[in-house]
C-alpha cells in the first residue's frame, strides 16, 4: 500500500507499471516499452512498412489552396526521410497527391501533383536519392472515403508512398 509508482485495483494493491506510461502491467501488451494507452501500452508507430506501402499514420499538412508543407508535417516527413535512408532495399517509391472532389477537377489535379512534389523535394533535402523517388498526382481520382461529409474530404486531402521496386 506504500508504494506509489503503480495503478490501485480492487483489492487495494497497486498494479505496477514498470515502463512509467500510464497502462498498468497487467493489462499493457508492451510492458518493457512505453506505449500509449490507445495501442494497450504499446509505441505508437507513426510510420509502418508493408510490402507495397510506406504507411504514415499521420497526415501530411499544407498551406489552404497550396503546396507548400506546414511546419507541423516537417517531424513525420523527417521520420520518413530516415527510414528511406535506413531501408535501401526499396529501390524506387512513388509519392501519390490526392485531394477531395471540391472546386474544380484540373485545379485538384495540378494541386495534388504539386503536393507530391513538394513531398519529394523536402525527402531529397533530407538525404533521400532523388533516383528513389518520382511523385505523382491523382486529384479526386482515388477516393478512400466518400466525399459526401467533411471527414470524408478530409480523409481523401492525402499523400502516399507505394512502393514500385524493393
Amino acid at each position: 500500500p506504500e508504494d506509489k509508482d503503480g495503478f490501485e485495483d480492487e483489492d487495494g494493491c497497486p498494479d505496477l507499471d514498470d515502463d512509467k506510461d500510464g497502462v498498468p502491467d497487467t493489462l499493457d501488451k508492451c510492458p518493457r516499452k512505453p506505449g500509449v494507452p490507445e495501442k494497450a501500452g504499446c509505441p505508437f508507430k507513426r510510420i509502418e512498412l508493408t510490402l507495397k506501402k510506406i504507411v504514415i499514420r499521420e497526415k501530411i499538412f499544407f498551406d489552404l489552396g497550396k503546396a507548400s508543407i506546414k511546419e507541423q508535417s516537417f517531424s513525420l516527413l523527417d521520420e520518413l526521410s530516415q527510414v528511406m535512408v535506413d531501408n535501401p532495399q526499396i529501390k524506387k517509391v512513388q509519392i501519390e497527391g490526392h485531394t477531395d472532389d471540391a472546386g474544380k477537377y484540373k485545379s485538384n489535379l495540378y494541386l495534388s501533383r504539386k503536393r507530391a512534389q513538394s513531398v519529394m523535394k523536402y525527402l531529397i533535402r533530407k538525404g533521400v536519392s532523388k533516383k528513389r523517388l518520382t511523385a505523382k498526382g491523382f486529384g479526386p481520382d482515388r477516393p478512400v472515403a466518400s466525399n459526401d461529409s467533411a471527414e470524408g474530404r478530409d480523409t481523401n486531402r492525402r499523400v502516399e508512398f507505394k512502393i514500385l521496386d524493393e
